[in-house]
């Protein structure tokens, strides 16, 4: 037991910039071995997301206090996810398949394509989660709580997704160095089941969100990899994002038409 709850903090320390105690960090424990926990802090940041709503919600409008539960999450995780989402899309913007992949150093002269990507996408998440804060849930919730449930599951959802990425990772390309990540077949079980289960619980719309998330999951991991050839840290930072945004889309269309 405390060797799980290590591997948990070991990942709050990787993939959020919560402290954690020293002791922790100590040791030569790889950090993929920690990715199971992966949907576990979707769940504290979607948390995170959801105390800063509910919270901001008391004094501001609706509008104010989904932007500061976005920022709260933002600065939960050190906007490492959107910033794998803006290098990514730099990288694809000038790859083409069956290429050597773009060097990043090169791809950076593309950063405002990658930024306005972001802004897109951020754009996209304030107006699903304005929408999704007046839903109605299948289990009786104060209105105030009730989109924090639904950034928790999609929070622990996308994470999962990431970790099923990871599980099919290859070795970098062209040289640059990086060991194959191994998460076992009882771990991916573990993170798909923590990472899924959130999303049942919020019924059909829950299903039909993770549904459309696990169809983003399925196209874009297999066309990083035609056009890049390879593994890049930073994709799995655009895989979160995308099948984050594609779970409120999917679960909204839901409440709107089902």
């Amino acid at each position: 037991m405390i060797a799980q709850w290590r591997l948990f903090l070991l990942a709050l320390r990787y993939f959020t910039r919560i402290p954690v105690p020293p002791w922790v960090i100590r040791g030569k424990t790889r950090v993929d071995s920690a990715a199971r926990f992966l949907p576990l802090v979707g769940a504290v940041v979607g948390a995170a997301g959801g105390a800063a709503y509910w919270g901001a919600a008391a004094f501001w409008p609706t509008s104010v206090a989904v932007v500061l539960s976005m920022l709260a999450t933002m600065l939960i995780t050190g906007a490492v996810h959107e910033l794998g989402l803006a290098d990514t899309c730099c990288l694809l913007s000038s790859a083409k398949p069956a290429e050597k992949p773009p060097d990043a150093k090169a791809a950076n002269r593309l950063g405002s394509f990658g930024m306005l990507i972001v802004v897109f996408f951020l754009f996209t998440k304030y107006n699903a989660l304005m929408a999704l804060s007046a839903a109605s849930l299948v289990f009786a919730l104060p209105p105030t709580i009730g989109l924090g449930v639904i950034m928790i599951a999609a929070h622990t959802a996308s994470r999962a997704l990431v970790v099923t990425a990871i599980a099919i990772q290859t070795p970098a390309p062209h040289g640059r160095e990086a060991a194959r990540p191994h998460v076992s077949v009882g771990e991916l079980c573990f993170a798909l089941l923590t990472g899924f289960l959130p999303a049942t619980l919020l019924g059909t719309a829950g299903l039909i969100g993770l549904a459309a998330a696990i169809v983003i999951r399925i196209a874009f991991v297999p066309y990083v990899k035609k056009y890049l050839g390879g593994y890049a840290a930073d994709y799995l930072g655009a895989t979160q994002q995308l099948t984050e945004v594609g779970f409120y889309l999917g679960a909204l269309a839901a409440w709107t038409y089902f």
